[in-house]
């Protein structure tokens, strides 16, 4: 049977057994035999009907995939959602696996949250380039032999445009190392704040939907950045602390959004 048919079949079997918990004694006995009608009509099982109910939306991961996943995972786990990450062979992807609308709730929250991570890390990459490169360590050779008077392949404006590039290849280090501190530090808080947040755990049922469809998976260890920058990390910690999840009015969950 085609999946398209299967899954309109389940669909209705769902509805039935929806209607069957009604009030109306006469309603719920004939939509539970209706339901248990076309389950016997087309071989399918209450293990089935309950795995129907699981569902996944993918988001395409990004080159700092480990970092991304990272608040990916802890997403998931805040609308009760499994995370799977395929390999990069399979597109890399990040599927987030849950039932109801949480699965589409934790792709949006991963979208908006990454999203801002990635405007906010390179806003501070840009100001710590702008803090430590030099404009002279781009002055060309012939700049540089002007100013000292020397033939441009004299000796000390050769050593000097050496320096030049020494010293900027350190201060992109220094950047670079710094935004990765940032990040190391939004990170942390955005993933405190997500966990305050996070609602019950996720439902066994997803658990055997994701044995049933991948079998047996592998664990994913993230990097562990050891050589931080202690300001980059308090720069990302207070950047964090900006970012807040709200619940929706009512505790309506379609309606839980973002603020700053």
């Amino acid at each position: 049977m085609e999946n398209v048919d299967m899954n309109r079949i389940l669909d209705k079997i769902k509805k039935c057994l929806a209607l069957a918990a009604s009030d109306n004694p006469g309603e719920a006995e004939a939509a539970l035999r209706q339901a248990k009608k076309l389950m016997d009509k087309h071989g399918i099982t209450e293990a089935q009907v309950k795995l129907a109910e699981v569902k996944s939306m993918e988001s395409k991961a990004p080159p700092a995939r480990d970092r991304a996943a990272r608040l990916a995972n802890t997403i998931a786990l805040a609308f009760a959602c499994r995370l799977i990450l395929h390999h990069p062979s399979r597109g890399g992807a990040f599927e987030f696996i849950g039932k109801g609308h949480y699965p589409e709730l934790a792709q949006y929250t991963y979208a908006v949250l990454w999203k801002r991570l990635e405007v906010e890390s390179d806003a501070f990459h840009e100001q710590m380039l702008c803090s430590l490169l030099d404009p002279d360590w781009d002055a060309s050779g012939a700049t540089i032999a002007a100013r000292l008077g020397r033939d441009i392949y004299d000796g000390e404006v050769q050593y000097t445009l050496r320096r030049a590039k020494a010293l900027k290849k350190a201060a992109k280090e220094d950047a670079r190392k710094a935004t990765t501190s940032f990040c190391e530090g939004w990170l942390y808080r955005v993933n405190e704040t997500v966990r305050n947040f996070a609602g019950h755990e996720p439902d066994q049922d997803i658990q055997e939907w994701i044995d049933v469809k991948f079998g047996k998976l592998k664990t994913h260890k993230h990097r562990q950045n050891r050589d931080l920058d202690a300001d980059g990390v308090q720069a990302g910690i207070d950047a964090g602390s900006r970012v807040s999840l709200h619940h929706g009015v009512k505790g309506d969950p379609v309606a839980q959004h973002l603020l700053n």
